[in-house]
């Protein structure tokens, strides 16, 4: 296993961590990518400055129609992190291949935090492939 941090600086934020991730050379099989964060996502996205801000556009405009939500009666202001995060998952599973996870022209690992700034953690862990028998 693997621990990535990240540390955020707005407390709605879309950062690109392909590059962290990438860093590291995985054993061929599938790479598992998982934030233990409830007000965190991870999403695999295009990475342009004016999509990142997009994704923080949207996080921060999907919950207003269903507002207030009772978690706040308990001075938890945090209710719309808790459900965007679940909507768009925690988790990530990627294959990999002569070291690196496959993804598209355009696919990056975007981490989008939900309510920050904080220090969050990035787990990233293997399980190699066995070879088929024919």
């Amino acid at each position: 296993m693997k621990k990535i941090e990240v540390a955020t600086e707005r407390s709605i934020q879309a950062i690109d961590v392909t590059d962290l991730v990438t860093a590291h050379a995985w054993p061929d099989g599938w790479l598992i990518i998982s934030v233990p964060h409830t007000t965190a996502a991870l999403i695999i996205g295009e990475n342009d400055p004016e999509m990142l801000e997009d994704y923080e556009k949207v996080a921060a405009g999907i919950p207003a129609p269903f507002e207030p939500f009772k978690h706040h009666r308990n001075d938890n202001p945090n209710a719309a992190a808790h459900i965007i995060s679940s909507f768009a998952g925690t988790q990530l599973t990627l294959p990999v291949e002569d070291g690196q996870p496959l993804l598209g022209t355009w696919q990056r690992l975007i981490f989008i935090e939900l309510d920050g700034p904080k220090t969050r953690s990035i787990w990233c862990g293997s399980a190699a492939a066995q070879p088929l028998e024919d």
